[in-house]
């Protein structure tokens, strides 16, 4: 099964936006929530919706178990806060009451956005860049579960990648770490090239 990033997500009772990230537990490899994005929804358009209520998945579609309302109730996954970014009171005499965002009783501050990701896990997300260990070879398109598991198998480029032609997968234990903007792998570019076709079922 795969799970499809920048996909369509539709809930029993109508379409809910699309998945934008995956978050994954690194120890025992396994989906944990699917990020989705949804300018419909109240407050603020992104959730963090548990894997067990990812009821199919297709190509470009995921299917939810649940409705609009039950995902508008979940936890969301991109938060808000300000950063003080200069001296209570001192604003203006440090000079950052002219370059912040917000001021406030004299006292700067910047609004920043964070990811809500659950303490221990990592967050994937389409376009993340693969670095073979001579380079980078393409972009993460799609992550490859095991059907009873929920654990990662692999991970898929289909698109942007040097062997444009196919789908190319690459087993999950020649991922060396994922750090930052990328995920590194083991084996070099000729061996990722070499990796035989994989026919993938997407449901």
């Amino acid at each position: 099964m795969n799970i499809p990033i920048n996909a369509k997500v539709e809930c029993t009772d109508g379409a809910c936006g699309k998945s934008t990230n995956v978050i994954v537990n690194p120890v025992s490899g396994a989906v944990t929530h699917v990020a989705i994005e949804d300018k419909g929804l109240p407050d603020n358009p992104t959730r963090l919706v548990p894997v067990r209520n990812v009821a199919e998945v297709a190509d470009d579609r995921i299917k939810l178990n649940c409705t609009r309302a039950d995902v508008a109730k979940l936890g969301p996954f991109v938060v808000s806060d300000f950063i003080q970014e200069s001296p209570s009171g001192g604003a203006y005499a440090s000079g950052e009451g002219y370059t912040a965002q917000y001021v406030v009783d004299d006292t700067a501050y910047d609004a920043v956005q964070a990811q809500a990701i659950p303490e221990g896990e990592l967050g994937l997300y389409s376009g993340m860049h693969v670095e073979a260990s001579d380079g980078r070879v393409g972009k993460l398109d799609e992550l490859v579960l095991d059907p009873k598991s929920g654990a990662i198998t692999g991970l898929v480029m289909r698109k942007g990648h040097l062997w444009g032609s196919r789908d190319v997968t690459v087993p999950v234990d020649q991922i060396r770490f994922v750090g930052g903007e990328a995920v590194y792998l083991k084996v070099d570019r000729s061996t990722v090239g070499a990796l035989p076709a994989m026919k993938v079922r997407r449901d």
